[in-house]
């Protein structure tokens, strides 16, 4: 099951008041002056792609943290059963009683 949140509800993947530094990106000519001719803000795309590829980064972890504890679970209840299971048994065993 898949539960989605709203964007404002996420928690933020980095510190978004964090101050702006100046980096060196090398992109391709004809991109960067094409990009510029439509008004592009280069900054800010570059900002969002980087914020995206965290979040499907972050996203893969969890999902696969998750798929390890339900590994887990799955183990122990293969192991042990489940309490539900013992206690049903348990009151069906003092009902025949």
């Amino acid at each position: 099951m898949r539960i989605d949140q709203p964007e404002d509800m996420r928690m933020p993947i980095y510190d978004t008041a964090a101050p702006k530094r100046p980096v060196n990106v090398t992109l391709n000519s004809d991109l960067v002056a094409r990009a510029r001719a439509e008004g592009l803000n280069l900054s800010a795309l570059a900002e969002e792609a980087v914020t995206a590829a965290l979040a499907r980064i972050a996203r893969a972890r969890f999902e696969a943290e998750v798929a390890q504890a339900c590994q887990v679970h799955e183990q122990y209840l293969a192991e042990y059963g489940s309490l539900g299971d013992a206690v049903r048994a348990s009151a069906d065993a003092s009902e025949q009683t």
